[in-house]
């Protein structure tokens, strides 16, 4: 059978080969492609204990679901019967939750085994979700999957979709959707809705269709936040050279672009942003990578920025300081999970924003007129006069400085290159605002000890470099020599600063869960959709004296599963299976497919195949059983489909955090 299953697979699989490239939304520094995060865009948190929560897989401890936190695969967003929230993926596709609802996102652009196609996956388990879904590219499969059905949604379309003890219920608002139902898995029915009409799909496995209904609190509440969400796209200019950058920074520009800052023209930068911060702020002077905290996130450093407006902005481009303008957004269509300069010295942190002469000098700034006696980040050069351009400055970029170098500073976007020349030039003239551009960034840095890093107010414990000299003991400590690390190392001990702590409250998380509220907390057997026990939603808080006091936690306990409801499944991988008598799989870790009886993954094929072309049958048999070592047999690691059994696993990768040494960028 085994032999006969790799024929049919394989000859399924040749459309690897001949698929049109899709058009990708952006390019990862440390990750793939065809790939697009998710993050929390609309909240109201009062830290009450009913606030949003966000589960990573494989953790018992939640997040409180703030603003700008990033969701990606193996995430399980929960609302209380208080609060409400929204969801926003970087392709456009909007997801609101209802109160008392649970949903997990099971992959993004994983791709398939059979075919071209890319599966994106939302679980719903309980609860009501209103869905503004747009395409990222035709190979995207785009699907709510409920105990009961799975619905596919078209470009545009605009649904909500409920799942409960009576059923699943799928309205459409816009566009069309087509549900997937029924008990027999060789014989699954189907029920397609266009606007304005309803289905319900009750537990029995029977389609029902029903009245339309626009007036519950949920579709009013959507409606009255639709209403805004048009005002804004409206009002907003959008510069046509934005136009050709990623979607993401496209409906950032239609979002927020007029309402919290002005696009201008700059003589060097081309078209860029201005936020209105710069005018105005509660706190004083703005500047970016201030107001936020760091998470790690998916084994990378992620800021998770306060300002309203701060996804795009902070992960999509870079920022520059300019004398009369104050700080500038430069859009680009490279993400990292936090475009910043570290050092460390003295037990404190530092960081800053990365910017266009980190990318000649890698970090290792020559900055004129510093001021301060100490390597942060860079080579001071204390003889360098004011209005004299420093001494190394790149009179022409070559062809072999812009192509990628084993270095370790990051990769130069491709519409940042001209204006890295234009820049690099003005600086060789000693042009006077690119000077004070040069000295002005450093003077930007955030400066933190190393055992606040981690605190939930980080902006209280955070303070300037100019306040970080005041203080006599940094005087003292200067007095001693000091040698410069790599911004890179820094990053990464950061990183692990923040490991450590999130270790250490999971493990204190456990200890305290067994007993909260006066409850019992008891395991879930969530097939596929919530691998772990549910406690109290945010974490204990250590206070004065060494108590540790849990706040009193609500149910978040999700409901059980039948593991069979995944043959329920848009995927073609899932239709091949079931006539062959195999499982299909999925691994939210490594956001991919895989067949466990044939020790098939999908990304191991789709490399393979790209790489080598088929060998036997069209299908690359010399995987093993091993694929890509996360969905094969005997590996608890994703959702079982065709009515096999499931397991998990969380998500992981790799951190950026800019780093010296000239040159392009290592891909950690």
């Amino acid at each position: 059978m085994k032999q006969r299953a790799i024929i049919v697979l394989g000859a399924l699989a040749l459309s690897f080969l001949f698929a049109q490239p899709a058009v990708g939304n952006y390019k990862m520094i440390n990750g793939a492609k065809d790939f697009y995060f998710g993050h929390i865009s609309y909240v109201e948190i009062k830290h009450d204990g009913k606030d949003p929560v966000v589960f990573r897989e494989g953790q018992v401890r939640p997040e409180v679901a703030l603003l700008n936190l990033p969701l990606g695969p193996g995430d399980i967003i929960q609302t209380s019967d208080a609060r409400r929230c929204e969801v926003q993926f970087d392709n456009g596709t909007i997801v609101r939750l209802d109160y008392d609802t649970e949903l997990k996102i099971e992959t993004i652009l994983a791709p398939s085994l059979s075919t071209a196609k890319k599966i994106s996956n939302l679980l719903l388990a309980k609860g009501q979700v209103y869905v503004m879904y747009k395409k990222y590219d035709s190979l995207e499969i785009f699907q709510i999957i409920t105990p009961s059905a799975a619905i596919k949604l078209s470009h545009h379309a605009i649904a909500m979709i409920r799942s409960s003890e009576e059923g699943t219920d799928v309205q459409v608002e816009q566009g069309k959707a087509q549900i997937l139902y029924g008990e027999d898995k060789s014989n699954l029915l189907e029920v397609k809705l266009k606007a304005k009409e309803r289905a319900l799909i009750t537990p029995d496995h029977q389609a029902k269709p029903a009245s339309y209904a626009g007036e519950s609190d949920f579709h009013a509440w959507n409606a009255s936040v639709n209403e805004n969400f048009r005002v804004l796209h409206e009002e907003s200019f959008l510069p046509k050279p934005i136009e050709k950058l990623p979607k993401a920074v496209v409906y950032f520009a239609q979002r927020y672009g007029n309402v919290y800052g002005e696009w201008l023209w700059h003589p060097l930068y081309g078209y860029v942003w201005r936020p209105y911060y710069n005018d105005y702020y509660p706190w004083g002077t703005w500047h970016p990578l201030y107001y936020g905290s760091w998470t790690v996130y998916q084994g990378q450093l992620f800021w998770i920025p306060e300002e309203p407006w701060g996804w795009v902005p902070y992960h999509l481009g870079i920022w520059m300081w300019d004398p009369k303008k104050g700080w500038l957004w430069l859009p680009g269509s490279m993400f990292a999970p936090a475009w910043a300069v570290w050092d460390f010295y003295f037990g404190y942190y530092f960081w800053r924003a990365w910017s266009l002469f980190d990318w000649y000098y890698g970090a290792y700034f020559y900055w004129p007129q510093m001021g301060y006696p100490f390597h942060y980040g860079m080579e001071y050069e204390p003889d360098v006069p004011p209005g004299r351009a420093p001494e190394e400055v790149l009179h022409a970029i070559r062809k072999d400085q812009l192509q990628k170098k084993k270095t370790v500073s990051p990769p130069i976007p491709k519409e940042m290159k001209k204006v890295l020349q234009t820049t690099l030039k003005a600086l060789e003239r000693a042009d006077a605002s690119v000077l004070s551009t040069l000295r002005e960034i450093p003077r930007k840095a955030v400066a933190v000890k190393r055992e606040d890093l981690t605190s939930p107010r980080l902006r209280e414990k955070a303070i300037s470099i100019e306040r970080f000299f005041e203080q006599p003991e940094s005087k003292r400590m200067l007095e001693r020599e000091s040698t410069p690390q790599d911004s890179l190392s820094v990053s990464r001990g950061a990183l692990r600063t923040i490991q450590r702590s999130q270790a250490i409250g999971e493990l204190e998380f456990r200890a305290l869960g067994r007993q909260v509220g006066g409850e019992k907390i008891r395991p879930s057997d969530f097939s596929g959709i919530a691998p772990s026990p549910r406690p109290a939603e945010v974490a204990p808080d250590v206070k004065a004296g060494g108590k540790i006091e849990v706040p009193v936690a609500r149910d978040l306990a999700p409901p059980s599963l039948s593991p069979s409801f995944r043959f329920r499944d848009w995927n073609p991988d899932v239709k091949t299976a079931i006539q062959m008598g195999v499982r299909i799989s999925y691994s939210s870790r490594t956001n991919e497919v895989s067949c466990p009886e044939l020790g098939l993954a999908s990304r191991a094929i789709s490399s393979h195949m790209r790489a080598a072309g088929p060998s036997f049958g069209g299908f690359p048999v010399s995987l093993g059983s091993g694929g890509s070592g996360e969905g094969s047999a005997g590996h608890s690691s994703g959702t079982t489909s065709s009515g096999a059994g499931s397991s998990s696993a969380s998500p992981s990768g790799s951190s950026h955090g800019g780093s010296r040494g000239g040159g392009q960028a290592k891909n950690n």
